[in-house]
């Protein structure tokens, strides 16, 4: 578990494991005790929009569960949640309004000779990028190497860059560098994903990646002070490549919608084995932030025509 500077607490919130090839270890589950229940959800049960989780390009967050409390929370809110392990095509993408594409890799996170590389091909990208031009929704993650390089080529269709490596901001956090605070100045309140139904006034991510994209709204503002570095994974290193000025965009393309973000773990919600033997949380389940009413604006907006 290793990592070129030395912050043990960013370690373990970037999501790094302890591998037994044979049985993973990793510092994070999943919190039991978090309550995906909405007692005013946004849709009947079951009547909601259908959303996609991908689970068919070696999804790490998708192969471990750590999808199950998104995936809860959105069924206490209406919607008809499915995961495939299919390639994207347009048969697949058009059964469904919102597509959620999260910690992609190029090879299985389980096979030992990993390659880090896209994780799309050609084909599935064109059938992607018309099947959003024709008016669907996608909710995607950039993240830290190797999750930034595997989905590079994908927010590049939709005028998206991603650094490649890790972001902190030692300037800007609150309980440690690994976190990249985001309050009034930095949280933009122009699109109603921050100023939806529910309230959203202090975030924090995790590390992760920058993003840069000028047609789209930048709702995660990050500052001039953010330092991007070099990031190992399994022995590989890699970065740092590249810059933006924000985790999060929101916007339109063509007919249909993109969210894309430098950090995925606000949207889960984690419990972090610290090395005192304390636990730590990250993500919705964290109460210091407003990550859940986050999240469930961030679906509304998505599933809006």
């Amino acid at each position: 578990m290793n990592i070129n500077f030395l912050l043990s607490i960013l370690v373990l919130l970037s999501m790094s494991a302890v591998v037994c090839f044979s049985q993973p270890q990793f510092p994070m589950s999943n919190d039991e005790s978090f309550d995906s229940n909405i007692p005013t959800p946004s849709y009947k049960a079951g009547n909601g929009p259908r959303i996609l989780i991908d689970g068919g390009h070696n999804n790490f967050f998708v192969q471990f569960n750590f999808i199950k409390p998104l995936e809860n929370l959105l069924i206490s809110d209406g919607y008809n949640v499915d995961t495939s392990a299919e390639k994207f095509s347009s048969d697949l993408l058009g059964k469904y309004k919102i597509l959620v594409v999260v910690t992609p890799m190029a090879t299985n996170f389980m096979n030992p000779d990993q390659t880090y590389e896209s994780a799309f091909s050609s084909k599935e990208l064109e059938d992607l990028e018309n099947w959003v031009k024709r008016g669907g929704s996608m909710l995607v993650f950039s993240e830290h190497f190797p999750f930034d390089l595997a989905v590079q080529p994908l927010l590049n269709i939709f005028g998206i860059d991603t650094s490649i490596g890790v972001v902190i901001d030692k300037y800007n956090y609150e309980n440690n560098p690994g976190q990249i605070l985001f309050t009034s100045d930095s949280l933009s309140d122009n699109h109603p994903v921050v100023s939806g139904k529910r309230s959203v006034k202090k975030l924090a991510s995790y590390g992760g990646s920058a993003l840069n994209g000028s047609t789209y709204i930048n709702i995660l503002k990050l500052s001039d002070k953010i330092e991007n570095l070099k990031r190992e994974w399994r022995g590989a290193e890699m970065g740092p490549i590249g810059s933006g000025d924000s985790q999060g965009l929101v916007g339109e393309f063509g007919e249909g919608k993109i969210a894309a973000f430098g950090d995925s773990n606000g949207f889960f919600a984690m419990e972090f084995d610290l090395e005192d033997g304390h636990k730590s949380v990250a993500g919705m389940n964290d109460p210091s932030y407003d990550w859940k009413n986050f999240v469930l604006n961030t679906f509304d907006w998505l599933s809006s025509d």
